[in-house]
């Protein structure tokens, strides 16, 4: 399981004897495609640090209207909010593609946060960058067309996990674009036709990277640069705080 942390862009850095004390706690988990981690104003039981998994964070009306904001993938961590002092999840998160995650119980994680300085900063900055991409998701959802959207949906799943293929079918890619179940089925029509994916009854595979990247809006590389910066500034963090 050790060599699992080293998969987490997070969890690669942290120094000797902070690593030390998360091996304590840490258990690596099997995330369930659909699988709610976490509801509104509800205690966090435990952080998750995907491996291989990808995390939803919605904003959700009902059963039929919730809204991505963003997707947590193998740079982060989903319950990162712990550092300002909550245990409150801010928002739903659920298991957009299943697979491995590095789970911690967030008690645990709590009472030697004070002892884990390199991690505490990860993570306030892991913040920011999760407040960087809602800024742009919202204005994603108000200005760009419902296909730029879906492209660029589908585009920043290949970019937090490395995957190509997802376990998406239709519906779950109309309530998480925010979309209309009928428009998103005629613009995956589209983008097959056009060569840019592959679709079957449960799952899309992208099968044109630059083609899909074009139809994309500019949110996407917005949010994947943001997310690279993030992941290009944790070297300097740890440093600060004694990486070996």
């Amino acid at each position: 399981m050790l060599t699992d942390m080293d998969k987490n862009a997070v969890l690669a850095r942290l120094p000797t004897r902070e690593r030390e004390l998360i091996i304590a706690s840490f258990t690596l988990r099997q995330l369930q495609l659909g699988e709610v981690l976490d509801q509104p104003e509800e205690t966090m039981k435990f952080l998750y640090f995907p491996i291989e998994a990808a995390i939803s964070v919605v904003t959700m009306e009902d059963k039929q209207h919730m809204v991505d904001i963003t997707v947590i993938g193998k740079e982060g961590c989903s319950g990162s909010s712990i550092v300002q002092g909550t245990d409150k999840a801010p928002f739903m998160t659920l298991v957009e593609i299943g697979g491995s995650a590095i789970q911690v119980a967030t008690s645990d994680l709590k009472e030697r946060l004070p002892q884990m300085p390199y991690l505490d900063a990860a993570l306030a900055r892991y913040n920011l960058l999760l407040l960087r991409h809602s800024g742009i998701s919202v204005g994603c959802s108000q200005f760009h067309s419902a296909p730029e959207r879906l492209a660029r949906w589908l585009k920043a799943h290949w970019h937090r996990t490395g995957l190509e293929s997802f376990p998406f079918s239709s519906d779950f890619l109309a309530a998480q674009a925010g979309l209309d179940p009928k428009t998103t089925a005629e613009i995956l029509k589209d983008f097959e036709q056009e060569g840019l994916i592959e679709k079957t009854l449960r799952y899309v595979r992208i099968a044109n990277q630059e083609g899909l990247k074009m139809r994309a809006c500019q949110c996407f590389k917005l949010s994947s640069e943001a997310t690279d910066q993030y992941v290009r500034d944790l070297p300097e963090i740890a440093r600060s705080y004694g990486s070996s």
